[in-house]
């Protein structure tokens, strides 16, 4: 094939790949089905009600403090933005699904991929799991007390995975 063809075809799969997920179907090309991930959920609190709470203080503030020159529509709305933006944070959970060969997690907003040959090592630690890679960007983290994550079973699936691609674990529990 020529390499305008190949470039064609694989633009048409992509389009047909983004409408067949909105379906909810399974993308064509791809071997890995959804079920070979084991998917791990965790919560965010602590963010999102550091926003909730700051733009309440930023309410109160201007309830008792109210300045001349400040327009009241723009505050009403800075203050609602606040706890929109918190709900909405507290309503997307973070997660790391663990497949045969890759990790996949999201970063912000976006999801994170990597393979079983780019992890350096795994540190096990009571609450917490780091996960050290040789690609950009620092160490992935996963705390039970920062996104409540399950860390124990995530840790036993951790090691399995490690064994079986020959990382190296380095376990503190």
């Amino acid at each position: 094939m020529s390499r305008s063809w190949e470039r064609q075809v694989k633009r048409n799969t992509k389009q047909l790949n983004d409408r067949r997920k909105k379906a909810g179907q399974d993308r064509l090309g791809t071997t890995k089905a959804s079920s070979e991930f084991t998917v791990y959920k965790g919560r965010n609190i602590v963010f999102p009600a550091t926003l909730v709470l700051l733009g309440l203080v930023y309410g109160t503030m201007g309830i008792m403090y109210p300045a001349a020159s400040t327009s009241v529509i723009l505050f009403v709305v800075t203050v609602l933005l606040y706890v929109f933006l918190g709900v909405i944070l507290f309503l997307r959970r973070p997660y790391l699904k663990v497949g045969k060969d890759s990790l996949i997690t999201t970063k912000f907003n976006r999801d994170r991929i990597l393979t079983a040959a780019n992890v350096k090592k795994i540190r096990l630690q009571k609450g917490y799991v780091v996960i050290e890679h040789s690609t950009k960007g620092g160490a992935w983290l996963f705390a039970r007390t920062l996104n409540r994550y399950d860390t124990d079973a995530m840790a036993e699936h951790l090691r399995k995975f490690a064994a079986t691609h020959n990382i190296t674990v380095e376990d503190k529990l």
